[in-house]
């Protein structure tokens, strides 16, 4: 009698640890990298912050123009139409010392945009600069830097759209250049 109790609890105790097993959730460990990044700034330095960005716009049958103001606002003319996407002026930091004297250039004032995978371009002109911590003088594009602090620089600029203008991603750079004196 013992015997027919043994049996039937060994194997309950068995099918019992075998369904503990099989219905324990599973342990998985995720592991990810992450990327960091620090620019460190020198006194009489400039590093590009923000880029230059028009948005999406869609051209109309005679053409018109996009501006970006150094105030990052976007308005179009003609018969091109603003539709959203990302509007942003250019921004350019640096560092300077009080009553230093910087001249700020630019190689030329028109850039020809090229349309990612060629095929077409488009004209950047009329280029407008603000800058916080300047003072600027009777020379065009001669500073005082203000105070020893960072100096802030914001690009605006105007966008030639060509009638039907190819649809696209266009691109292009352009220089700044900060000469301290």
């Amino acid at each position: 009698m013992t015997r027919d109790l043994f049996f039937p609890r060994l194997i309950g105790g068995l099918l019992l640890a075998l369904a503990l097993l099989t219905s324990a959730p599973a342990v998985f460990a995720q592991s990810g990298t992450g990327e960091t990044d620090a620019v460190v700034v020198s006194p009489l330095s400039l590093v590009s912050v923000e880029d230059l960005n028009f948005g999406n716009l869609i051209p109309g049958s005679a053409g018109g123009t996009a501006v970006v103001s150094t105030a990052g606002s976007r308005s179009v003319t003609g018969s091109v139409v603003a539709a959203g996407g990302t509007v942003s002026n250019a921004e350019f930091r640096g560092y300077g010392t009080r009553n230093r004297f910087v001249y700020i250039s630019t190689s030329s004032n028109s850039y020809a945009l090229n349309r990612v995978g060629g095929g077409a371009n488009m004209t950047m002109r009329s280029l407008t600069l603000q800058a916080d911590n300047l003072t600027p003088l009777f020379f065009p594009g001669l500073f005082r830097i203000s105070s020893t602090d960072v100096i802030i620089l914001r690009v605006g600029a105007t966008l030639d759209v060509g009638a039907n203008q190819q649809a696209g991603v266009y691109e292009a750079s352009f220089p700044i250049t900060m000469n301290y004196y």
